[in-house]
């Protein structure tokens, strides 16, 4: 009931922390995969299911249902991290020791198998929220352990079966509704900070898209062409007019497609040739599913920075690579430039950085920025992946 009231009344935050056809599909895949393994392994004598232990029956099953709802939920985020699912594997196999050493044993509510389980769960909740487990794991780990020594008191009672034990369970199932509701409160506290520190990263991107220098240098060499009564004129006007243009519109959009991100690039690197006396080696190859939706202006500073640190540092020689392709997974970025190392500049440019928070604000959890020197070669890999 408290989460309906926030998912209606929250101002839109709530429903900004679930991708909610998502979550819904997800935990749909998961009990129905439970429930026919269950089916078939009872049916195959494997378990042995006692219709007297409900209580029981409900948290094994449940725990199982989680379990596997969380592999529908982040799949394409395991499939993108082999670390994540080798987390998902160790808790599986974690939670059917427990069930095979509490089959072994053969005591009614072992509190050996409910120490196991509590730390079956506490994993679960680290694998979920790594960062609220982080903040919070000097609440939750003596919490629970001061749960799991209360539960090892009453076990041992001469009267747990008869009067002690719906108490018990309660109390261990009593701490998971107020974390929580501690957990719905800090990722709205976090969204709403994340809305205004966006607002602010949107302000700084349009002020700083069109790089000065970059805006003076066309201007000048625009200037020569009109002297020169040069036919070159006129397409620089008009590609520096539809990239300001982009810059001031389509800049203040939370998403664009695809197609347009690449037409504004396109813009900058035909000014780039025009500029350049020395013509520069640009190689620029796209293969995109072009309706898909990006943040905007998002990979303008790897290929601005290859021409500001790279092409334009060289006399001759000089060359820009990029790669842009996506298919339903992912987008792959990557731009490669040769660059003298005798000019480079060892401190990072506030390009990388805006561009690094601006990934982390769009995408969190979602994307690979890899940057890189071999010799005399600078590599930017930026991999997306779709929601």
């Amino acid at each position: 009931m408290i989460i309906f009231i926030f998912w209606k009344t929250g101002n839109g935050y709530l429903r900004s922390m679930f991708a909610k056809a998502a979550i819904y599909r997800a935990l749909g895949w998961g009990l129905g995969v439970i429930l026919l393994a269950t089916l078939l392994l009872h049916y195959l004598g494997l378990i042995r299911i006692d219709p007297q232990e409900y209580l029981e029956n409900i948290l094994i099953l449940g725990s199982w249902w989680i379990l596997v709802s969380l592999l529908f939920y982040y799949g394409k985020k395991i499939r993108f991290r082999s670390k994540s699912l080798l987390e998902v594997l160790y808790l599986g196999l974690f939670f059917s020791g427990i069930l095979l050493l509490d089959r072994w044993m053969d005591f009614p509510d072992n509190p050996v198998s409910i120490a196991l389980l509590i730390l079956f769960w506490v994993g679960v909740a680290r694998f979920v929220a790594p960062a609220f487990f982080k903040k919070y794991q000097k609440l939750i780990l003596p919490v629970y352990g001061l749960i799991w020594g209360l539960f090892l008191y009453i076990r041992f009672t001469e009267n747990y079966f008869s009067d002690q034990r719906e108490l018990a369970i309660l109390m261990l199932l009593l701490p998971i509704p107020f974390f929580l509701l501690l957990w719905i409160f800090e990722q709205w506290k976090r969204l709403r900070d994340l809305e205004v520190e966006k607002n602010q990263a949107e302000l700084a991107m349009l002020k700083n898209q069109i790089n000065p220098h970059f805006l003076f240098n066309t201007l000048n060499n625009l200037y020569g062409l009109s002297v020169e009564k040069s036919d070159q004129a006129p397409e620089v006007v008009l590609k520096l007019s539809d990239m300001m243009r982009y810059t001031i519109y389509e800049g203040r959009k939370e998403e664009v497609t695809l197609a347009k991100e690449v037409e504004y690039l396109e813009n900058f690197l035909g000014l780039q040739k025009l500029r350049h006396r020395n013509l520069p080696t640009i190689s620029f190859e796209v293969s995109i599913l072009e309706n898909r939706m990006i943040s905007p202006l998002l990979l303008l500073v790897p290929i601005e920075n290859a021409f500001k640190h790279g092409v334009e540092k060289l006399t001759e020689g000089a060359f820009v690579n990029i790669l842009l392709e996506s298919n339903d997974e992912k987008l792959r970025f990557q731009v490669e430039n040769n660059f003298d190392p005798d000019s480079t500049s060892h401190q990072p440019g506030i390009g990388l950085e805006n561009l690094k928070r601006r990934l982390e604000l769009a995408y969190p959890e979602a994307h690979i920025l890899q940057i890189s020197k071999n010799k005399q070669v600078h590599q930017v890999i930026l991999e997306i992946l779709w929601s």
